[in-house]
């Protein structure tokens, strides 16, 4: 152990005369064995590019769909702010469910401006 720590083995000791030997099969069945490693690694690592191909795919179908569900709702935002509303139905809104003005206009919107369907809507959610 004092050997290892002061960083080699003295001449003349057994550290020194004895190589350190790797586990390796020799002959053919140290040949069949290698052979074995490199097929196994082969599949293993076949497996890996195949999971992250996987994923990649996934995550670029999400960001596809993402985005067409990020233009389908600006498409629906514009349509939605293109809608005129009274502004004495925001106020009935607002003062009969007690909402803030942004989701009385909303609900308005919702609706094409009908304060009925959005009074409706409202009671319904």
């Amino acid at each position: 152990l004092r050997e290892k720590a002061e960083g080699g083995a003295r001449p003349g000791t057994m550290a020194e005369e004895e190589p350190e030997k790797e586990d390796q099969p020799k002959g053919e069945g140290g040949k069949q064995s290698k052979d074995l490693d490199t097929v196994t690694d082969y599949v293993e690592q076949k497996e890996m590019d195949e999971g992250k191909a996987k994923q990649a795919m996934s995550m670029m179908l999400k960001k596809s769909e993402g985005a067409e569900v990020d233009s389908a709702d600006a498409t629906r935002e514009k349509e939605l702010a293109s809608v005129k509303v009274e502004p004495g139905d925001v106020k009935v809104i607002m003062k009969e469910f007690e909402v803030d003005k942004d989701r009385a206009e909303r609900a308005l919107r919702e609706q094409k401006g009908d304060l009925v369907a959005a009074l409706e809507a409202l009671v319904a959610t």
